[in-house]
């Protein structure tokens, strides 16, 4: 699993979509949508608690723009009424709430400030002991007491201004959440969530840019079909084994179907351990969440079934940490012979984005804008335009995404007639001359 190393971004009417490419292939894909609900996660919010349940451990916090669930941890509870600075860790999903959390880390571009966790670390990976004593006599000296900081690897790299200034601007904005928090007025955001943009480039500095504006780069680079791979249900991987997705609201299960696969029950071990790298890339690329259950053909031996979750849990090593603090985590094997892992929720899955849960079919919103950026790209020359589709798909344009359908107008020079069909498949889009 590696991580991105071309980043394409494309704004297109009512959408932006973010692909990170590793070498050609599609790692991660995210998206920010018109009518979609909003991103929260990064926010940094003056929140009051609501009410306290100590049987759970958390509490529960209102934002000012709606609820989430507080989790405590070793903290002891806050007093229900008061006001706690919180940073909002996951958006909304389904029915389920945003996720709060009172540790609260502001990240620059070389150093995180840690106000809850006193403690000067350094990135591991920088193992150059003259690199890290003379980080540590830079900034250690700088930081109040009570302040946490986590130096990044590449902080080695920058020089002593880049540093303070980075250091400089994380306690600066800190004060004005401590500030605000004395102030005793609330609930209130302190700091915005930042956008997709900025928060993926921040989280991914040395990748490659490229942009576009009507989707061409994502045909260009054959992105879109890589897209409909991860969100089929069933999944061909090379070596012949089949891999099903079922994701619901309590968990997530994988059937691996070893029909297509050459290999002798003896193989069945090596086979499994050498695909794990594979299954990690697709529960990585499809968002999945929570708990996650991989139901393996049955391995008699204990030492096989270790190799196979260890393998597991060596391929996530890699998961980007700059998205996710803590990687997916391998539980073991269930009585049954199901391999059980559970991965931290930070929103709604690529399915949950992109496709109507129930009838497991795209939205009429993701087939609208597509729809609009084919229109981009297929009317040159068309004086008046004219788009054919699906009722659902024009109410939806009508509606929700009639910004994006006028921003698209205006690029057109004014003019395209809609024209919903009753007979048309949600998916049938027609474009062409406007008719008599």
């Amino acid at each position: 699993m590696h991580d991105p190393n071309r980043l394409i971004i494309d704004r297109s009417p009512g959408e932006t979509r973010i692909a990170g490419l590793a070498d050609g292939t599609l790692t991660d894909l995210w998206i920010d949508r018109i009518g979609g609900a909003a991103r929260r996660a990064g926010e940094i919010v003056i929140a009051r608690v609501t009410a306290v349940r100590p049987e759970l451990n958390a509490a529960f916090v209102d934002l000012g723009h709606g609820e989430a669930f507080l989790k405590l941890g070793k903290k002891a509870p806050p007093p229900e009424g008061s006001l706690v600075a919180v940073m909002v860790t996951t958006d909304a999903a389904g029915r389920k709430q945003p996720q709060a959390a009172r540790q609260i880390v502001l990240a620059g571009r070389f150093v995180s400030l840690r106000p809850d966790e006193p403690e000067f670390a350094i990135a591991g990976t920088l193992k150059a002991k003259g690199k890290r004593e003379r980080l540590k006599t830079l900034l250690q000296p700088l930081l109040p007491p009570d302040i946490g900081l986590l130096v990044s690897a590449k902080a080695a790299e920058a020089d002593d201004i880049q540093l303070i200034t980075d250091l400089t601007a994380l306690l600066t904005e800190w004060k004005a959440v401590d500030d605000a928090l004395a102030a005793g007025d609330g609930p209130k955001i302190v700091r915005a969530a930042p956008d997709l943009e900025s928060r993926i480039r921040t989280a991914f500095p040395s990748a490659e840019l490229a942009k576009s504006s009507d989707g061409s780069l994502f045909v260009e680079e054959d992105i879109d079909s890589q897209i409909d791979r991860a969100l089929a249900r069933r999944l061909q991987l090379s070596n012949g084994i089949a891999l099903t997705f079922d994701e619901t609201e309590a968990l997530v299960a994988i059937d691996v179907d070893i029909a297509g696969a050459s290999a002798s029950p003896k193989a069945w071990p090596q086979l499994f351990e050498g695909m794990t790298g594979d299954l990690a890339a697709e529960i990585r690329l499809r968002r999945l969440s929570g708990l996650v259950l991989v139901d393996f053909p049955k391995l008699p031996l204990k030492s096989d079934r270790d190799r196979v979750a260890d393998a597991m849990q060596a391929a996530f090593e890699d998961w980007p940490s700059q998205m996710q603090e803590q990687p997916p985590q391998v539980l073991g094997w269930t009585r049954s012979g199901v391999l059980e892992i559970t991965v931290t929720r930070t929103g709604r899955s690529l399915r949950d984005d992109m496709m109507r849960p129930v009838e497991q079919h795209p939205r009429a919103a993701t087939i609208a804008l597509e729809a609009l950026r084919r229109l981009l790209r297929e009317t040159q020359g068309i004086a008046q335009p004219e788009m054919i589709c699906a009722q659902d798909v024009a109410d939806w344009l009508d509606g929700p995404g009639r910004k994006a359908l006028g921003e698209t107008k205006d690029k057109l020079g004014g003019f395209l007639k809609l024209t919903p069909d009753p007979a048309f498949r949600l998916d049938q889009i027609e474009i062409g001359p406007a008719r008599r």
